[in-house]
C-alpha cells in the first residue's frame, strides 16, 4: 500500500512561508511515496465572485507572484495528484458565468507549468477517495459526512479552521474513516483579510496516510 503525503490548501501566493519547508519535513519523517496536494493550490483573489481588499494585486501581478512560489513546491515535489479546488477554477468557473465554452480554456497542466502534476477533482490510492472538499457536508468533521455517503474513506481540505479524523465501525468490524486535512494558508496575509474578525482560525499543518491509515502533523 502507498505512504501518502496530503498537502493542504496552500492559496498561493498566501501560504505560509516555512510552509514547504515543513512539508519536506514531514516527507522526509514518513518516507512518503506519493504526494497529493488537496486543492486551492492559488486563491485568485483578483477574480473572486466576492468583495477584494483595495490593496489587492491585479490578476496578473498575483498570477506571477503565484508562479515565483509555485517554482519551490516543483521542485520539491515534482511528480504529484493535484485536488481541483474551488479557488483553482476560479477563471473557469467566471468564464462559464459569462457564456465562454470550456474549449477556450487551458488545461491546468499548462496554465501553471506543472508537466508533471495530473489534474482532477477526485483521486482513489488505496479504495481511500481525495478530494479538494467544496460542497461538503456540514459539522465539526465534514469529512467524514461524506464518508458515510460515500461509504468510503474520504480526505478533503477546504475548510481552513477544521482538521480531524473521525472514525466509524460497521457491524461487520468494517472501518471507514473522514479526514480533514489541515492547510498552509498564512492568515495574516491580505488575501485572508475577510476572515481577521472570525472566531475560528486556519489550522496549519498536513495529512500522512500509511497504509491506509490517517496521522496529522500540526505546524504551530
Amino acid at each position: 500500500m502507498s505512504k501518502v503525503l496530503v498537502i493542504g490548501d496552500l492559496h498561493l501566493p498566501a501560504e505560509r512561508k516555512d510552509y514547504l519547508a515543513f512539508c519536506k519535513s514531514i516527507k522526509r519523517k514518513y518516507r512518503t511515496d506519493t504526494t497529493i496536494f488537496i486543492g486551492d493550490i492559488v486563491d485568485q483573489h483578483a477574480v473572486s465572485f466576492h468583495k477584494k481588499h483595495p490593496d489587492s494585486p491585479s490578476a496578473v501581478q498575483e498570477y506571477e507572484s503565484a508562479m515565483q512560489s509555485l517554482k519551490d513546491w516543483k521542485k520539491a515535489f515534482p511528480e504529484a495528484m493535484v485536488c481541483i479546488g474551488n479557488h483553482d477554477e476560479r477563471i473557469k468557473r467566471v468564464g462559464e458565468a459569462s457564456g465562454i465554452p470550456s474549449m477556450y480554456f487551458k488545461d491546468y497542466k499548462d496554465v501553471f507549468d506543472t508537466p508533471l502534476w495530473d489534474w482532477d477533482y477526485e483521486f482513489v490510492v488505496d479504495d481511500i477517495s481525495y478530494l479538494h472538499g467544496t460542497g461538503a457536508t456540514s459539522g465539526i468533521c465534514p469529512a467524514f459526512g461524506n464518508a458515510r455517503v460515500r461509504g468510503q474513506s474520504t480526505v478533503s481540505g477546504h475548510l481552513h479552521a477544521t482538521a480531524g479524523i473521525c472514525w466509524q465501525a460497521g457491524p461487520n468490524d468494517t472501518k471507514i474513516f473522514g479526514f480533514n486535512v489541515p492547510n498552509g494558508v498564512d492568515k495574516e496575509h491580505l488575501f485572508m483579510y475577510y476572515s481577521k474578525n472570525f472566531l475560528r482560525k486556519p489550522i496549519n499543518g498536513v495529512g500522512v496516510v500509511i497504509d491506509g491509515k490517517p496521522y496529522m502533523e500540526i505546524l504551530d
